[in-house]
């Protein structure tokens, strides 16, 4: 392995120099030399030893970023929390800090990870209300949750105004003239944030003197988007829209509807969540209620930096707004 050694004997200057341009600390060293440095360590391969640096420095410089593992889907499959984490990796980025991208089945495994590694602080991406307690006790660096419904105090959080995105997508489809609606969404593993986006549309319909029949609540724990279609082509009173909870499910059923022949927005309407790049190039742009992702991943960083510079400063709580963005998958049902 190549070491600044190495580098500083053929430069012919010393290791102080070699680390201060590999550094980009180069205020004492003449571009000159910076250029020969960085030239050769080019053509020798050299691969900086981030651990020693962080150990030398005392800070590792590394901001974690976990997310809940399966052993069959691939988080990072996800569009949006690809998407999110992509954000927040330039976020920590840019304020030199580095990411480390952890995938966990297990909580357990996330105080080890965070002690080896020695993170300075770290995103949680996606739900992990049930084991919040355990890893806040466990962990004393500064640590942000994304979309938490939990009751643990002292917790910092990023979320949306999940209730009025489910008000927002029953409201539109009243005034297109829908009265028979169908939600679908993952109740279990996403927790508080899929019941809020339920219980905020069932409201809205009940204001509406609309009720939304168990029947019509598809939980995708134990069906998928072709088995909702079945269930919807079967049903005497079938919904005439469905609320999903994600863009990504929104497409699932385009394609499912597609294979049994059933046409979006002709004889069923969808409206997403997220508001994903892909759902305005769908055959029928998706409607959607979109968040800031870009947003969210700038409060997450924000809040985790002010309490690393901060580790007193009170934990706070992020409440992101909502929009009803409409495109062309809501049809028009005139009433009589």
């Amino acid at each position: 392995m190549v070491t600044l050694k190495d580098i500083a004997e053929r430069a012919g200057v010393s290791m102080m120099t070699v680390s201060r341009v590999m550094n980009g600390n180069q205020d004492k060293v003449s571009e000159k030399t910076a250029a020969k440095i960085r030239s050769l360590a080019e053509e020798m391969e050299y691969i900086p030893n981030s651990s020693a640096r962080s150990l030398a420095a005392k800070s590792s410089k590394i901001i974690a970023v976990i997310l809940r593992d399966s052993s069959v889907y691939n988080p990072l499959a996800d569009p949006y929390s690809s998407t999110l984490l992509g954000y927040i990796t330039k976020e920590v980025q840019q304020r030199g800090y580095y990411v480390m991208i952890h995938l966990v089945q297990d909580f357990s495994n996330i105080t080890f990870s965070l002690r080896s590694w020695n993170a300075e602080g770290a995103v949680f991406l996606g739900v992990f209300d049930d084991e919040i307690r355990h890893i806040q006790h466990n962990n004393h660096i500064p640590l942000v949750f994304t979309d938490s419904y939990s009751n643990v105090r002292q917790l910092i959080n990023i979320g949306l105004d999940d209730y009025k995105g489910g008000e927002l997508a029953a409201g539109h489809f009243y005034e297109k003239g829908h009265r028979i609606l169908a939600f679908a969404g993952p109740f279990t593993k996403t927790g508080g944030v899929i019941s809020r986006r339920c219980q905020g549309f069932s409201d809205a319909l009940a204001r509406r003197a609309l009720t939304i029949t168990p029947e019509h609540i598809y939980d995708l724990e134990k069906m998928d988007a072709e088995d909702i279609i079945d269930t919807i082509l079967d049903d005497p009173e079938p919904p005439t829209g469905i609320f999903a909870f994600s863009d990504e499910f929104a497409m699932e059923l385009y394609n499912a509807a597609s294979r049994k022949g059933v046409s979006i927005p002709g004889s069923l309407s969808i409206i997403g969540f997220d508001d994903l790049p892909v759902g305005r190039s769908l055959p029928s742009p998706l409607t959607t209620i979109r968040q800031d992702i870009k947003g969210k991943a700038k409060e997450a960083c924000r809040i985790l930096f002010a309490h690393i510079d901060d580790p007193d400063k009170p934990s706070e709580s992020v409440i992101l707004d909502v929009k009803l963005i409409p495109r062309d998958s809501v049809k028009d049902i005139p009433q009589i």
